[in-house]
C-alpha cells in the first residue's frame, strides 16, 4: 500500500489516477468541513454541484432540497445556504437532502475517477476519515491519495498543511504504507504551519476573515472533533450530480479517538461544537 499526495486536482489530472484507489478529498476551509458538519447535524444525503448553473437546475428538478453554496467565500444570492460550516452547526438538516457548489471543493470530487472511493476529510474528521481509507484500502489492496482542492486551480497552503495532518495520522494507523516524496512535503508544511500559525499565511483564511466569517475558520483548524466520514455514493443519473452518504454509524462508533490537546479557547460557537473543539497542533483569496 502507497500514500500520495496531490497538491491540487489538476496534478491529479495530469496523472494516470486508478479507479481502484482510495481518494480523501481535502478543502479544508470550508468545504469539506462544512460536509462533515452536515452529516453530524442529520443530513440524509448531500449533491455536490460543480457549478453554480448545474446546482440551480438540479434545485428545480427536486424542489424539496436545500440549496447550498458560496463563490469566494460570500453566499450565492438567492441559496438557502452559504459553505459556513458554524452556519450548518446551528441547523437542524435531520433527514434533508441538500445540494451544495462551493469555489474549489466540490469541484475537486469531480477531478477522481469516476468510479473511485471518494471520501471528504479535513482536520475534523481527521481520525475518522483516516481510519476508514486504511479499511477500504486494506479490504481492496489498493493505495491511497490525498487530493488537495487548491485555490482557483493553485496550490493552496491550508489544504496542503492538513493532507500533511491526514498522513501523519495515515502512518500512525499504518507504520508500514510506503509513502512517495509529495508526503514527507506535506507533513512539512504541517510541522511548520500548524494550526492557529496556518490561519496567518493562507490566502482562503484572508478571505473568509475578510466575509466576517472568522468562527468559521476556528471549526475548520479543530481536529478530530467528528466521527463522520462522508462518503462518495455515485452519479445521480437525472441532474449528474456526485451524490454523498455518511458513513455508517455502527461502523463509526468503533473507532476510538485521542483529541489533541486543548489549543485555544473557542467562543461563541454552538454549545455541542464548543464541547468536542480541539485544535490538532501547537503553535509555535478565495475560500471552498
Amino acid at each position: 500500500m502507497r500514500l500520495n499526495v496531490f497538491f491540487t486536482p489538476s496534478e491529479l489530472a495530469a496523472t494516470n489516477a486508478s479507479a481502484d484507489d482510495i481518494y480523501i478529498v481535502i478543502d479544508v476551509i470550508r468545504a469539506t468541513t462544512s460536509l462533515v458538519v452536515i452529516f453530524d447535524r442529520g443530513a440524509r444525503r448531500v449533491f455536490a454541484a460543480d457549478t453554480i448553473e448545474q446546482a440551480q437546475e438540479a434545485a428545480a428538478k427536486a424542489p424539496g432540497r436545500l440549496l447550498c453554496g458560496e463563490r469566494n467565500a460570500s453566499q450565492i444570492p438567492g441559496f438557502d445556504y452559504g459553505n459556513s460550516p458554524v452556519q450548518f452547526a446551528e441547523a437542524d438538516l435531520s433527514g434533508r437532502d441538500l445540494i451544495l457548489t462551493t469555489t474549489n471543493g466540490t469541484r475537486a470530487f469531480f477531478a477522481c475517477p469516476l468510479q473511485s472511493v471518494r471520501l471528504a476529510g479535513c482536520f475534523y474528521n481527521a481520525q475518522a476519515v483516516t481510519a476508514r481509507a486504511l479499511a477500504l484500502a486494506q479490504e481492496r489492496g489498493s493505495n491511497i491519495a490525498l487530493v488537495c482542492a487548491g485555490v482557483g486551480g493553485y496550490f493552496a497552503l491550508d489544504d496542503a498543511t492538513c493532507a500533511g495532518y491526514l498522513a501523519l495520522e495515515i502512518q500512525r494507523q499504518s507504520p508500514d504504507i510506503r509513502v512517495r516524496e509529495s508526503v514527507h512535503a506535506a507533513t512539512t508544511l504541517y510541522q511548520t504551519y500548524a494550526p492557529p500559525r496556518l490561519l496567518d499565511h493562507c490566502v482562503s483564511a484572508r478571505a473568509v476573515t475578510k466575509a466576517g466569517l472568522e468562527l468559521d475558520l476556528m471549526l475548520c483548524m479543530t481536529a478530530n472533533a467528528s466521527a463522520s466520514v462522508p462518503m462518495v455514493a455515485g452519479r445521480e443519473e437525472e441532474t449528474g450530480l456526485l451524490m454523498l452518504l455518511q458513513y455508517p454509524q455502527a461502523d463509526r462508533d468503533s473507532h476510538t479517538f485521542s483529541p489533541p490537546p486543548l489549543g485555544i479557547t473557542i467562543h461563541a460557537l454552538p454549545e455541542e461544537v464548543k464541547q468536542k473543539c480541539t485544535l490538532g497542533g501547537d503553535a509555535d483569496e478565495l475560500s471552498g
